[in-house]
């Protein structure tokens, strides 16, 4: 495996350690949270207790069973979030152990002779690719579901709350706005893991949907595009989904770097070849001198583009003769 591969990989690895770092402090906080929450319900039941020892009632106040049932709602809720964060650890804490051991193999290269050189590449970003539309259904069947949820708890709070009855449902209403948000992005999380429409409409609708979702949120840049693929059936799912993951790296590069106002793209196949000329009119830059000089790139996005056409056994070649222009080549055969 080549050592660009290995870094791929690495990477990857380092990524999934991060986020089980995240889980695992996310879930002593909400253990934490919930020991706090025990701690107030037993000095309220303790204080209950002893009233009714004193002055012999059982009545409580109306306050009181509010503050108890929302301190319960609270522990439950932290307690399932634990629960699907304990899933997700042990799920992550998986595919640690798969990309360690792939790691080890090649340093060993006891597995080496059992690898076919032509496909290692596409193998690794496959089964990265594999990873991520896992991650994007978990997301959407958990968190998406739960904030949704929640939006309905606010509004049931927002009638049972009596103390500055106006100010709560502001308050509720705008915590239900900022919810709402959290679920768009999250959808748009999602997209960006494993852009479903591949799968639903075909992958030359997707590049048509992906492109004019770049126009729609770009008042400033016009878009001229043309999308002309026969047999995409043939093309693997790995290269559709790496091309569709090039154009957004672009277009991001061409938005935050170039101060264009036209982006040209033109996605066509020859000679088993899906070749991808993209050019915008903006100021462009010393592409070659730059990857000379610096190997990690990261100022223009192109380390992520590099890589990916590296692993899929393609070509990308720069021109900035009045424009910039990127043309990309990635056999399908």
């Amino acid at each position: 495996m080549s050592d660009l591969s290995i870094q791929y990989v690495q990477n990857e690895l380092n990524n999934y350690k991060n986020e089980l770092e995240l889980i695992n402090s996310q879930i002593h906080s909400n253990e934490i949270e919930i020991k706090t929450i025990n701690s107030k319900l037993n000095k309220i039941n303790k204080e209950i207790d002893w009233t009714e020892s004193v002055l012999h009632s059982v009545s409580k106040s109306d306050s009181e069973d509010a503050r108890i049932s929302s301190l319960e709602d609270r522990r439950i809720e932290l307690k399932n979030e634990i629960d699907l964060l304990i899933n997700k650890k042990n799920d992550y804490q998986i595919k640690i152990n798969n990309l360690s051991e792939i790691i080890s193999a090649d340093v060993s290269r006891e597995t080496q002779n059992t690898l076919d050189n032509n496909n290692d590449k596409i193998q690794i970003i496959d089964y990265i690719e594999q990873d991520r539309q896992r991650i994007s259904r978990d997301i959407h069947d958990t968190v998406v579901q739960n904030l949704t949820a929640l939006v309905h708890k606010q509004e049931f709070i927002s009638q049972i709350m009596n103390n500055d009855l106006n100010r709560s449902r502001v308050e509720i209403n705008n915590s239900i706005s900022i919810i709402k948000d959290s679920i768009n992005e999250l959808r748009n999380i999602i997209f960006e893991l494993r852009p479903m429409s591949i799968d639903d409409l075909g992958f030359d609708v997707a590049l048509n949907n992906l492109i004019k979702k770049f126009d729609n949120d770009e008042n400033e840049i016009i878009y001229n595009y043309d999308i002309d693929l026969d047999e995409c059936n043939e093309i693997k799912s790995v290269i559709k989904i790496s091309v569709m993951r090039i154009l957004t790296e672009l277009n991001s590069n061409s938005i935050k770097h170039s101060k264009c106002k036209n982006i040209n793209i033109h996605i066509f196949i020859k000679n088993n070849l899906l070749i991808i000329d993209y050019k915008d009119d903006g100021c462009g830059f010393d592409y070659y001198n730059y990857i000379s000089q610096n190997d990690d790139l990261t100022g223009f996005g192109m380390k992520t583009i590099r890589e990916r056409i590296y692993l899929l056994s393609g070509t990308i070649t720069y021109n900035n003769d009045n424009a910039s222009e990127y043309i990309i080549e990635v056999p399908i055969a």
